[in-house]
């Protein structure tokens, strides 16, 4: 007997179950890279974000007696109709007049500099003109302009020099014409590096297509040259504006009563009058101006970019019916043959001047470093007694120790903090709120002026460690590795972005494709790449440290006085030889450690140029 079994019925596969795909641990979507941006949050929002609201909130109050610094039991907006009354606007207007009128002489003078050094010098030469470039930037902001004081003193060589010659007595000390100098000569680096940068990367093609299309020189320049580097000018024009707009080093050494500018004006509130929340007020008032110019200049320049690539690079090309465009006529102006090429020279003799100009209160200083007189503006003869005072004295070696100490721990704090959110930033391939917010607020840190961040820190730790009585806040150490920090770490932050975004996305792809796990990709592709940023992060670091006056004089405690602050304070009474002397010592300190960085940059393949790219970006 035979069964038949019945026919299966036709029925659709079975589709596999949907499986969720597993959710990564929360450790990974805590800490992936974006994780690596929350130590350098933490760090702005305490040590920026919060005191900068602080000090809103004390402008809003009053000073209520002689003894009380401010209070917040009224709130209103008077402060802000007294610190724009007609007491106080002429300084406001004195400060806008002189960063714009710096900023334009700044640009005038860089221009033609900067189209020398990338483009008519000798390559192989390059790296020596940077590193000239270089040597009066790192040298001490505070000492180039005390340089600049003994040279334009009645008293002081310049004067004599005229003098012997039949002239007068120069009398451009203490004056606005002074101040106009030393701030062109203090924050004209800022603006010739990007510019360097920008003209270098325009690129010799472009400008040999322009040439064998028949345009001059001067055509190139102004129609190739000058627009590809507007990115440059916009960059250099805001490095010079931001911290000329609350400088008060510079106006308090030169200016005098004359020359008396924002910064100062707002220090003294602070320091002298003790009235926090005018000062407060101020300080909003000033950092409002800053953003409201540098919001007018992204504007302005957004709409010169506009007008340049629809006027000058989109430019119709002319067609002649029945004639192939082969056999038009090529217009080629070449160069006059004559026996000296004075374009050329003109430019070469203009870079000399520059580099002079650089250079002449740096060679003061050390010229007056030898003085064997009690006076440093007064030279009386030739010595080595300054430095053996120097040295011997407990007060300037100490203030010495303070400033290196806190240079390497602020450098140090930076470095890593700026590192990891760079790294962060640079690594992430689409906008995450961490990463906008982050830069956001480092942006709103780098271009708010330093004094305005002194005003911020002051108060701030007052409230830590007073208020609160958190004992490290008192610690006139931590308080200055702190708040370089919170500046110097921005810097950190933008160069190793810049260096990471360079990086090719294919090599960590086949990285991953090997099946390099996160951390190895870090360490064997993302931190080859970006430790010469770090690396030169770490210098800038460094030397703004040493550099810095004006948030030191606000932070500094008894018994940590870092150098700078110190030669400030003797501005004011009499400056001796020794300021001079140690001022060499430490020029020398920083050729020194500027050197060991070149080469160990030069190990990892860089070049100079680069270099100043990186430290443009």
């Amino acid at each position: 007997m035979t069964t038949t079994l019945p026919a299966p019925k036709h029925s659709k596969p079975e589709e596999p179950e949907h499986v969720p795909t597993p959710k990564a641990p929360l450790r990974q979507r805590l800490f992936g890279v974006g994780g690596l941006t929350f130590p350098a949050w933490a760090y702005i929002v305490f040590f920026f974000a919060i005191p900068m609201a602080l000090v809103i909130w004390y402008s809003f109050g009053y000073k209520p007696d002689q003894f009380t610094t401010y209070a917040t039991d009224h709130l209103s907006l008077g402060r802000y109709s007294e610190a724009f009354g007609s007491q106080y606007r002429s300084t406001f207007v004195n400060t806008l007049t002189i960063a714009v009128t710096g900023v334009i002489l700044a640009l005038v003078v860089s221009i033609p500099f900067a189209y020398w050094l990338a483009v008519k010098s000798k390559p192989s030469r390059r790296g020596l003109y940077i590193a000239l470039l270089m040597i009066p930037f790192w040298t001490n902001f505070l000492v180039r302009t005390i340089g600049w004081q003994i040279t334009l003193s009645p008293t002081g060589w310049l004067s004599k020099l005229i003098q012997s010659a039949g002239g007068g007595e120069l009398e451009i000390l203490y004056t606005r014409t002074a101040v106009q100098i030393g701030v062109v000569y203090n924050y004209l680096p800022l603006m010739i590096l990007p510019l360097f940068v920008a003209m270098d990367r325009a690129g010799r093609p472009l400008r040999e297509a322009s040439r064998d299309l028949g345009a001059n020189r001067v055509t190139t320049f102004f129609r190739i040259t000058l627009p590809l580097a507007a990115p440059g000018i916009a960059s250099g024009c805001l490095l010079v504006f931001i911290p000329l707009m609350g400088d008060y080093v510079t106006p308090e050494v030169l200016g005098g009563a004359k020359g008396t500018m924002a910064g100062q004006m707002i220090a003294s509130q602070f320091q002298t009058a003790q009235n926090w929340a005018l000062g407060s007020a101020m300080t909003v008032a000033l950092m409002l101006v800053v953003l409201l110019i540098v919001a007018i200049v992204a504007v302005v320049i957004k709409l010169i970019v506009t007008w340049l690539d629809r006027a000058v690079f989109n430019v119709p090309i002319q067609k002649t019916a029945g004639v192939h465009s082969d056999a038009l006529p090529r217009m080629q102006m070449k160069r006059a043959r004559t026996d000296v090429d004075w374009y050329t020279l003109g430019l070469k003799a203009w870079s000399v001047v520059v580099y002079l100009f650089l250079f002449l209160p740096i060679i003061v200083m050390i010229v007056y470093s030898f003085n064997t007189g009690r006076v440093l503006a007064s030279f009386q003869g030739f010595g080595f007694g300054s430095y053996s005072s120097a040295l011997s004295n407990d007060t300037i070696m100490s203030s010495v120790k303070t400033s290196l100490e806190v240079a390497v721990l602020s450098a140090l704090v930076s470095t890593v903090l700026g590192s990891l959110a760079g790294i962060a930033l640079g690594a992430s391939k689409k906008r995450r709120w961490w990463g906008i917010g982050l830069t956001a607020l480092l942006t709103i840190t780098l271009v708010t002026p330093d004094i305005a961040n002194a005003i911020a820190f002051l108060p701030w730790y007052v409230t830590l460690g007073v208020d609160w009585n958190l004992v490290p806040f008192n610690n006139g150490l931590v308080r200055l590795v702190i708040s370089h920090a919170a500046v110097s770490m921005v810097v950190v932050t933008f160069i190793v972005r810049a260096r990471v975004s360079a990086l090719d996305p294919a090599l960590e792809e086949a990285a991953a494709d090997l099946y390099a796990k996160p951390l190895a990709r870090l360490r064997h592709v993302i931190l080859p790449t970006a430790m010469p940023g770090i690396i030169a992060g770490m210098l800038l670091a460094f030397t703004f440290s040493l550099d810095d006056v004006v948030i030191s004089s606000f932070v500094q405690q008894p018994g940590y006085t870092p150098w700078p602050v110190y030669i400030f304070s003797t501005v004011r009474i009499a400056l001796k030889p020794e300021i001079a002397a140690m001022s060499t010592l430490m020029l020398l300190l920083t050729l020194v450690v500027l050197g060991v960085t070149g080469l160990i940059l030069r190990k990892t393949g860089e070049d100079s140029t680069s270099i100043a790219k990186m430290m443009g970006t």
